[in-house]
């Protein structure tokens, strides 16, 4: 019994490793609640042979890993060891390991998604699926690294998008990101940098309540929900008020149409103030209504069924 994992915890993290292949070592912080001891219990694990340092920066299933997950039927995906491929499975489980405790957010890797016999298919540049709070986001990852070659393959892939109209760009560059490119038709398309306070606050991307922010913020005007693409709230005289919490270039390029053809109107964009300057070079000539959008979140858990 000694030799067995030492609770729920270890036995997550192989389950998490068995579908997953790879598994940065920063990253197994997030399969434990106290992290005090994290790095002693997965040198354990090593010891056990469960698992094994693949190199100095990530861990695999060993071989009692990899029975243990036979007897336990876990997901078993044999290890990929084609480098080309590294980085993105690296990537995928990265981001999965990030939201695995998290009650809002639910990652479907794209493996999971991909008919094998469809060429068409495999060949697609989404890395997964971010559901949050029931909202589905086909999620991309772009970075410095990336040629225009795959920035344009990720573009045709947009373009041919079907079934999402929701999508979400992960990016540690965001000057890769052509605004008049990437605008697609879609419901939305967010362009986020990739940090960890970012995906922190990915969690919450349904949670603001923006009628108490609107409430708040135009007291002495009679608002109302719009029935505009561009705005989602107006007094249908002279106020169209946008929301962002990300950057969104689907809605910019509404904002900026709507410009364009009232040449007499203008529009209000609400907003935090590390957005304004992103913003402001997109749409320099709007009002804008900078608030502290933390505090209009609602942090309570969503569980799924």
């Amino acid at each position: 019994m000694n030799n067995f994992p030492n609770g729920d915890e270890e036995i997550s993290l192989i389950e998490f490793i068995s579908k997953y292949q790879y598994l940065d070592v920063k990253d197994t912080k997030y399969f434990f609640s106290s992290q005090k001891y994290y790095k002693k219990r997965i040198s354990n694990l090593v010891a056990k042979k469960y698992l094994k340092k693949a190199n100095s920066h990530f861990i695999v299933l060993d071989k009692l890993g990899i029975e243990f997950a036979g007897l336990f039927n876990f997901t078993y995906n044999k290890l990929n060891r084609n480098r080309k491929y590294l980085p993105r499975l690296l990537y995928i489980s990265h981001l999965a390991a990030f939201y695995n405790k998290c009650n809002t957010v639910k990652f479907i890797p794209s493996f999971e998604m991909k008919d094998k016999q469809e060429f068409t298919i495999t060949s697609r540049k989404f890395i997964g699926i971010l559901e949050i709070n029931g909202f589905e986001y086909l999620t991309y990852h772009i970075t410095e690294e990336h040629d225009s070659k795959y920035i344009r393959l990720i573009l045709y892939d947009i373009q041919k998008e079907k079934r999402f109209k929701n999508i979400l760009i992960l990016t540690n560059d965001e000057s890769r990101i052509n605004i008049n490119d990437f605008t697609f038709g879609m419901n939305q398309v967010l362009v986020v940098k990739d940090t960890e306070e970012n995906r922190e606050k990915l969690k919450y991307l349904q949670s603001i309540n923006w009628y108490n922010v609107i409430k708040e913020q135009y007291k002495r005007f009679n608002i109302y929900l719009s029935d505009y693409n561009f705005c989602e709230y107006t007094d249908y005289r002279n106020k169209y008020i946008s929301t962002f919490y990300f950057f969104d270039t689907e809605k910019v390029n509404r904002i900026k149409y709507f410009l364009k053809e009232n040449k007499d109107k203008n529009a209000d964009i609400v907003c935090s103030s590390q957005l304004k300057e992103r913003l402001k070079k997109e749409l320099p000539n709007c009002n804008y209504c900078v608030i502290d959008l933390e505090q209009y979140i609602d942090k309570e858990p969503f569980y799924y069924d």
